[in-house]
């Protein structure tokens, strides 16, 4: 279960990218590492990938899982902060853990 997970691009595309970036840090370099280590061993478990284009600390684009075979992907109607407040979140998180494969 991730809620607002930046899967892709680690913090190249969070709200502190910039500042990882000024003190030096090649975000390039750590996307490459992500997308090497997810073609390498793809997560084997489901997953759910809670989402928000309202997010403002993680872009949306960044919290799509392309490379893990099993993933649900939820956009909810929530900022980053409220994904773990928000009564809907709550309510698919139940829904998801209950759930039996």
């Amino acid at each position: 279960m991730t809620l607002g997970s930046p899967v892709v691009g680690g913090p190249k595309y969070t709200a502190v990218g910039e500042l990882y970036r000024r003190r030096g840090v090649d975000l390039d370099a750590i996307e490459r590492g992500i997308a090497a280590r997810n073609a390498a061993r793809p997560i084997r478990v489901p997953i759910h990938a809670i989402y928000s284009r309202r997010d403002g600390v993680v872009a949306w684009q960044a919290c799509v899982d392309r490379a893990s075979p099993d993933v649900e992907h939820v956009e909810v109607p929530s900022t980053h902060s409220g994904l773990g407040f928000d009564a809907r979140v709550l309510a698919l998180v139940a829904d998801r853990l209950a759930r039996r494969r």
